[in-house]
């Protein structure tokens, strides 16, 4: 991000001005790429991916382990 701040400094004033517009421009674009996707097929992409976390189980709550815990005494060399 420095790089791109020293660079910057670096740009005349027309430059940057036809940076500006042009990261508008893309702003603007990415924008209208999101808005063409109603938001049933929005809502339709999130229930498939919630339902395969259901099915994988990855939404499962933890399972407890037994057995697992302190040994009975202290460590001993052999």
């Amino acid at each position: 991000m420095n790089a791109i701040l020293k660079h910057l400094n670096q740009l005349s004033d027309p430059e940057l001005f036809n940076l500006s517009e042009a990261i508008d421009a893309e702003l603007e674009r990415r924008g209208d790429l999101g808005d063409e996707v109603p938001d049933s097929a929005r809502r339709r992409a999130v229930e498939r991916q919630q339902s395969y976390r259901r099915r994988i189980g990855s939404t499962a709550p933890p399972i407890k382990v037994s057995g697992l815990g302190k040994s009975a005494g202290p460590r001993r060399a052999a």
